[in-house]
């Protein structure tokens, strides 16, 4: 398995979006993907779930509060119940993961 990371940025996401949707120029693209992720991004956080068929769905879920501890002084702190967002993967995006060689 290779271990080193290949991080992507959203810098290549723009470049993605001009090469294969052939937006006509960066500043285009640029607007695109943040049209896109911002979209996303203030749904799930009125509440909403974003669903792509194929892809994946976006949604917020409660994490329940819990005790954790101070790992240096070893004290118990609560930790408040709080929104967090899920990402779950379409039936195609994880095939796709899945054929990935090891």
């Amino acid at each position: 398995m290779d271990t080193q990371k290949n991080i992507k940025t959203k810098s290549d996401i723009v470049d993605a979006v001009i090469d294969r949707a052939g937006a006509p120029s960066r500043r285009i693209a640029e607007r695109y993907v943040n049209g896109v992720l911002d979209y996303i991004q203030e749904q799930v956080a009125e509440g909403n779930t974003v669903q792509v068929a194929g892809w994946g769905k976006f949604e917020p879920v409660l994490q329940a509060g819990r005790d954790a501890r101070n790992p240096q002084t070893g004290e118990r702190v609560p930790v408040a119940a709080k929104w967090v967002v899920k990402f779950r993967p379409g039936t195609e995006f994880k095939r796709q993961v899945a054929a990935r060689e090891a």
